[in-house]
């Protein structure tokens, strides 16, 4: 795809209250950020395309219509899924400020991803020309919900090398949760838990994203049709692939061929 016809846009905005809360959109993002850092908590929420977070030690994957946490003063960097970006709107904050919210008890963790649309749709809602105090403060209340109160400490440390190779061997093959969890000798429950701390996402989104990135890859060639990367990758039908393929990609696998 042409990155250049590709239209990116970003808004910032300063609040007068609440410590002077700092608000950041941006819409078709295809820029590289290197490792970075802020001194606040950074409350993102994915409005299309996907994201990918790394911190020094992890990788976190966080699709659209999820809420994505980076923690204070912790070293991280950001980019898309894919070339033709990701649209976000984030909301800096303070721990002091978070911290009033959670009746004055210290915040210093919140959970990575928050998948959680009513909470989402109140997060979308403040940049909506709704930077009213009395919004602000129900909101960020029910945020402080998730609040972890220790350090990230992920227990087990997954390689997903061992998924990589299961799902490339036969990428029609149907992989359940079950299959995933013996490979790794823990139960489905521990193991899905374990999991999306480590990377963001259930195992079986982790499963569909690494087939859409290889179906993508597919398609880019040109020696391939939809249809038959439909079947060739293990999707149900041509409705379910454009489906998650638009909803990881922002945009539809018909549109993304004809781009190019």
């Amino acid at each position: 795809m042409n990155k250049n016809s590709i239209q990116t846009s970003f808004n910032y905005k300063k609040l007068h209250f609440l410590d002077g809360l700092e608000l950041f959109e941006a819409e078709n993002d295809t820029d590289f950020f290197p490792f970075h850092k802020h001194d606040t908590f950074c409350i993102s929420i994915i409005t299309s395309g996907t994201e990918i977070y790394n911190t020094k030690d992890n990788s976190f994957i966080i699709p659209a219509n999820t809420i994505g946490i980076s923690q204070e003063n912790e070293v991280h960097k950001n980019t898309s899924l894919n070339i033709e970006g990701y649209s976000y709107k984030t909301l800096y904050i303070n721990k002091d400020i978070l911290s009033y919210f959670n009746k004055g008890k210290e915040i210093i963790n919140l959970n990575r991803t928050i998948n959680n649309d009513i909470l989402f749709k109140k997060l979308q809602h403040l940049f909506n020309n709704n930077c009213s105090l009395k919004n602000f403060e129900k909101t960020l209340q029910e945020l402080c919900f998730y609040s972890t109160n220790n350090v990230n400490d992920f227990g087990c440390k997954l390689s997903t090398d061992k998924i990589h190779e299961y799902i490339a061997s036969d990428f029609n093959h149907r992989i359940e949760t079950d299959s995933l969890a013996k490979m790794y000798n823990m139960s489905k429950y521990h193991f899905t838990r374990e999991f999306k701390k480590q990377t963001g996402v259930t195992p079986q989104n982790y499963v569909t994203l690494y087939k859409l990135e290889h179906a993508k890859k597919a398609l880019l060639s040109g020696t391939i049709s939809i249809k038959e990367v439909v079947y060739d990758f293990g999707f149900y039908d041509m409705s379910h692939f454009s489906k998650i393929f638009k909803k990881f990609y922002g945009v539809s696998p018909l549109a993304y061929v004809k781009s190019f």
